[in-house]
């Protein structure tokens, strides 16, 4: 999650493999990945290849099991008082860091004060901890950090005081990972930039990492409260971009746990050891907000006309991605009166129109008097990614007069980095959400939040979330509204090209048993075992 509840991301699933022969008896997971972390400081995390490692070595109150929330850090499940709007945790007393030092209820206040102060310029703090009381005017630098809605009662009792009531808060509480604040305090800026910089509180040490390598090992922590339950000792993890490779090592049963793409789904789709998770994330285009030649409504609306979801999805990446034209995705929220999915009420906001493509795009050309643009469109680096980019470059260059399409393919690491230094014109990116609420996919276009890539600041919208969050409170006035705000965001005003829901697709080696993945976490490797 990253990011409180929320992170930046490309297509990408963690595998499970064991080789064969003579390291069969040595019981070593090998596992992959489809980049590199970014960082293993939970407070600076913002991009899925962090968080994923992250889910295996640290843990907040909550966690996943499969799709239910069990404690974790926390002796149990708490009930909240005062109206919904207090919640207090007793950390475990056997709660250790690797290094055997107590996981304290300082450690969580460390880390949410962090998160919340702006001289720490955390986009992790852009999501879920801003329903704690006094974010805002934390966040903003009006009031000191420990002035946030979160206090230690002692030294194992966490006390959090929210703003207002949510719904969601549980699946807030599996994210809102400590730190220990000793080591914090010690190694300052370089805390979670390499392994020698670590202490983790889960089930699993980070051994290897030096921050910029791309292999590294997972092993058992001894001092986790529920070590007992962890089965696999060892995990030796990888970097793996090339799902042609992951096949390959599959089929040579060298992996026990493949990611697919193209054509390889296939071959295994109809198999029993296929299993195939939405992920709560929609990829799409976005604009440079701050740039005078992307800042503009009628090219937005034409690349929404321009592109054919439906084949792009299904001849162009085939993976099983599924086309989404709505900023929220799939499965993220119901109705709350008739029980059907956000996406089924919010219906198609842009369908492929060759016409009115080409009507926004002279539009555009006669507002801004360019006769010939020359537009950058960045992209991930994976081959799923650049046959995408082929596909709109393509297709744009011979739809609109006048244009040039340069693309820019990078590592999903330069491609955040850029982003976040609002370096594009166009990106192809998106926001993958850990809480199953539409608020949170829809924070992407609200002025002054951290992930906000596109720097969107439109008052309109802002009111649409503002009513929503903290204005409202039927919901199904509230669901309402949030609908309104997508169709303004996606289809209105086309900050957002929407282009599909990404999934992970995976073949499991019938000698792995626990693998649980669902669209909100990464399978945990201490639920697995040898079968």
């Amino acid at each position: 999650m990253i990011v409180g509840g929320i992170s930046v991301v490309a297509a990408v699933v963690v595998g499970v493999t064991q080789f064969k022969n003579s390291h069969a008896n040595q019981k070593v997971l090998q596992t992959m990945m489809m980049s590199e972390p970014v960082t293993m400081n939970p407070v600076m995390t913002t991009n899925i290849y962090s968080g994923q490692a992250q889910d295996q070595v640290y843990e907040s109150f909550y966690r996943y099991d499969g799709y239910k929330i069990v404690p974790a850090m926390a002796e149990q499940i708490v009930k909240p008082s005062e109206n919904n709007t207090v919640y207090t945790f007793k950390i475990r007393p056997n709660a250790r860091w690797s290094n055997g030092d107590q996981v304290t209820a300082q450690d969580f206040i460390t880390a949410i004060q962090k998160m919340a102060d702006p001289k720490t310029k955390s986009q992790a703090s852009a999501d879920g901890i801003a329903v704690m009381k006094n974010y805002d005017a934390v966040h903003k630098g009006t009031l000191p950090p420990d002035q946030i809605g979160a206090q230690a009662l002692d030294q194992h009792t966490v006390q959090i005081t929210l703003a207002k009531p949510v719904p969601w808060f549980n699946q807030l509480a599996t994210t809102i990972l400590p730190v220990d604040t000793k080591k914090y305090q010690l190694w300052g800026d370089k805390y979670g930039t390499a392994s020698n910089y670590m202490v983790t509180n889960s089930a699993y040490q980070m051994i290897g990492w030096t921050g910029t390598n791309t292999s590294f090992t997972f092993e058992k922590n001894p001092y986790y409260w529920h070590a007992d339950h962890v089965r696999i000792a060892k995990v030796k993890t990888r970097v793996i971009k090339t799902p042609m490779t992951a096949a390959g090592e599959f089929k040579n049963q060298h992996l026990d746990i493949a990611q697919l793409s193209d054509n390889y789904i296939a071959t295994y789709k109809k198999q029993s050891d296929y299993h195939a998770v939405p992920q709560a994330i929609v990829r799409g285009l976005y604009f440079n907000e701050t740039a005078s030649k992307t800042n503009n409504q009628n090219l937005r609306q034409a690349f929404g006309y321009l592109i054919n979801r439906n084949e792009i999805t299904q001849s162009v990446m085939k993976d099983g991605s599924l086309p989404q034209s709505n900023a929220v995705p799939q499965g993220v929220m119901k109705n709350t009166t008739t029980g059907k999915d956000f996406t089924d009420d919010a219906g198609v906001q842009f369908s492929v129109n060759k016409k009115k493509a080409e009507e926004s795009w002279a539009a555009y050309l006669k507002e801004t008097g360019q006769h010939d643009v020359n537009l950058s469109m960045t992209f991930d680096n994976d081959l799923t990614s650049k046959a995408v980019g082929e596909y709109i470059q393509y297709t744009a260059e011979h739809i609109f007069p006048g244009l040039t399409v340069n693309t820019k393919y990078e590592p999903h690491n330069q491609v955040v980095s850029d982003v976040l230094k609002q370096n594009f014109d166009l990106v192809n990116i998106g926001l993958s959400v850990s809480i199953a609420d539409a608020s949170f996919p829809l924070k992407i276009g609200q002025t002054g939040y951290g992930l906000n890539f596109s720097k969107v600041s439109d008052p309109t919208y802002d009111q649409l979330l503002t009513q929503a969050n903290d204005t409202v409170t039927d919901p199904a006035k509230r669901y309402q509204l949030l609908q309104a705000a997508n169709k303004y965001f996606t289809q209105t005003k086309a900050y957002m090209v929407p282009i599909y829901q990404s999934i992970t697709a995976n073949v499991v080696a019938k000698r792995v048993g626990g693998f649980q993945a669902n669209a909100f976490h990464t399978a945990n490797y201490q639920d697995m075992y040898w079968q």
